[in-house]
């Protein structure tokens, strides 16, 4: 409020002509930027103008009229700041800015979200692989010519239950699938033995239980390329056993 009373007092001053060069000359810019500054001038030259028409009086002494102009030049003034405006042009480079920062980080979630499904797309084709070769070797160790195939019965008992063996030497797939089976004593289970032709001790092929029909299968793959003379089946602990344990409940040969 100060700033702007000293201002209307040099106003008053720059109407009547009293100011210096230089201090006229920082009105002036002052006038230009301020269009409040323009309007209260055009007021003061407009009284100045009717007061002029409207009264004819005698000059003021010169002496009074110095000691007006020395009392408002000894009043305490302030520095005026000027405050310039940004244009708004300037704003632009760090609009822009943000706008690509904005527009990078949604492109770092698309590329994520592009690479999950990715990983995802890869990991159902190559569980897909898998189930395919599976079916595959089991195909292949039904109907194969190279396959040998075994029909395994109940020993020392009506040969009620019963089951098929087939097996590739070449891939070390067995396939076996038994109907009518008994159901087993808790932590038991069946397991599967191959006996080599070469004399050597049986190689145990896996562990199954049947289903309350006394269904089952077993497939098993990658084994080792053994000549087989027969297929047996006995009773065991749940998890196995690393030799059969006697009866054998199924055999083929």
């Amino acid at each position: 409020m100060r700033d702007h009373q000293q201002t209307t007092e040099d106003l008053v001053l720059y109407a009547l002509r009293e100011l210096s060069s230089e201090q006229a000359s920082e009105m002036q810019r002052h006038l230009d930027d301020c269009p409040e500054c323009r309007r209260e001038l055009e007021a003061i030259n407009s009284d100045m103008a009717l007061l002029a028409l409207s009264t004819v009086a005698s000059a003021a002494p010169q002496r009074a009229r110095q000691r007006l102009l020395n009392a408002i030049k000894a009043e305490p003034r302030r520095a005026r700041t000027f405050v310039m405006r940004r244009p708004w042009w300037t704003f632009v480079p760090s609009f822009a800015a943000v706008l690509l920062a904005a527009f990078g980080l949604m492109l770092w979630r698309e590329n994520v979200s592009l690479r999950h499904r990715l990983e995802a797309a890869q990991q159902k084709s190559d569980d897909i692989q898998g189930a395919l070769q599976r079916s595959k070797l089991v195909l292949d160790a039904l109907t194969s010519p190279q396959s040998s195939h075994f029909a395994l019965v109940a020993t020392k008992s009506q040969p009620v239950p019963e089951g098929r063996a087939s097996y590739m030497q070449k891939t070390g797939t067995l396939v076996f699938t038994a109907q009518h089976l008994q159901p087993l004593p808790p932590e038991k289970t069946y397991q599967m033995w191959l006996i080599p032709a070469n004399g050597s001790a049986p190689m145990p092929c896996g562990t199954f239980r049947p289903d309350n029909s006394g269904t089952a299968t077993l497939v098993m793959s990658n084994m080792e390329n053994v000549t087989p003379k027969m297929f047996a089946v006995t009773i065991e602990a749940e998890g196995g056993s690393e030799t059969p344990t006697m009866p054998i409940v199924m055999a083929g040969a």
